[in-house]
């Protein structure tokens, strides 16, 4: 009997990964899968100064993850009908399941999501790639199947890491997670920026932007500046008409998902993973091209796209 082991990212509420989390488990409980979630309780994490990540708390619910795990190990749970599946691959420790597995002499599955990592040029953990490319290259030794959110990250990986191209199943992460009860039909003349307030987001041009159509009665957003919930988060973008990007590394691009969900038209520049997912409509390649495709799009002369974003990786757990 197959039995899953369910290992989830710490909770940040300024990332997906909450969202993430209840997605995975809803399609566990809807398929009757028999599961185990290793949830610690210092599993929910700081939000330290609008950053969207708590290093110090990652490494404390990850360390006390590997204990939960090695207790499995301990009692005899674990075997070779087991599966893990890690919300993130990238897990600091992830390394021990090998040696566990070594020294109870069990094979169990090793699945889960890579969402991004050192191999990507223009990613902060790209300053780490002196002893990071050792460690993803662990990881991928040690995993039986990886879910990447598309194929440029897939394709990313195969140029930069050593790994067989089988073991990569291009999928999407999920988006199910009740955003339709926050749709608004009425929009008003709002343009957000819902990126991190980082380089390779590049804020910046958004203020560029904005000083572009200050002759407008437009309003110009930049969300993590404002110290929202979800709730007023979810609530601004379903109010407003664009959703604009500036990014220089996105692999998936959930927080422009979302907006789009919610009736946002996206303005994306002409690379990375915005090539795979959207028409070349809402695709700039210079900085007056972006100015135009925003003009027409706050001129209702383009609307939003649909999304066929389906999440293959449900599948693996019925």
């Amino acid at each position: 009997m197959k039995k899953l082991i369910y290992v989830p990212l710490e909770h940040i509420d300024k990332r997906y990964t909450v969202h993430l989390d209840n997605d995975i488990e809803n399609y566990l409980k809807e398929n009757n899968v028999n599961y185990i979630k290793i949830k610690p309780p210092i599993l929910e994490q700081r939000d330290l100064n609008g950053m969207f990540l708590d290093a110090s708390g990652t490494i404390k619910t990850k360390s006390h993850q590997i204990y939960l795990i090695a207790s499995l190990y301990e009692s005899g749970y674990v075997d070779d009908n087991t599966y893990f599946f890690f919300s993130d691959l990238w897990f600091p420790g992830i390394e021990s399941l090998a040696y566990l597995n070594y020294f109870h002499n069990v094979k169990p599955k090793i699945n889960g999501i890579i969402h991004a990592g050192s191999f990507t040029d223009t990613d902060f953990v790209r300053d780490m790639e002196r002893w990071a490319k050792n460690f993803e290259d662990v990881i991928f030794d040690i995993s039986n199947e990886i879910f990447v959110a598309s194929n440029f990250i897939k394709n990313d990986i195969i140029k930069k890491r050593i790994i067989h191209p089988d073991k990569l199943t291009v999928t999407h992460l999920p988006l199910d997670s009740g955003l339709d009860k926050y749709k608004n039909e009425t929009k008003e003349n709002i343009i957000v920026f819902n990126g991190r307030l980082c380089d390779e987001k590049q804020p910046w041009l958004f203020d560029r932007l904005e000083e572009y159509f200050q002759q407008e009665d437009w309003s110009f957003v930049k969300t993590q500046e404002q110290d929202l919930n979800k709730n007023e988060y979810y609530n601004l973008l379903s109010k407003s008409k664009v959703v604009v990007s500036f990014a220089l590394q996105e692999n998936f691009g959930y927080g422009i998902n979302e907006a789009v969900k919610l009736g946002c038209v996206p303005v994306l520049p002409n690379r990375l993973v915005y090539k795979e997912l959207y028409e070349p409509t809402y695709l700039y390649n210079n900085f007056e091209e972006c100015c135009n495709i925003l003009n027409d799009a706050m001129k209702n002369k383009i609307s939003t796209p649909k999304l066929n974003l389906d999440s293959p990786f449900k599948t693996w757990f019925i």
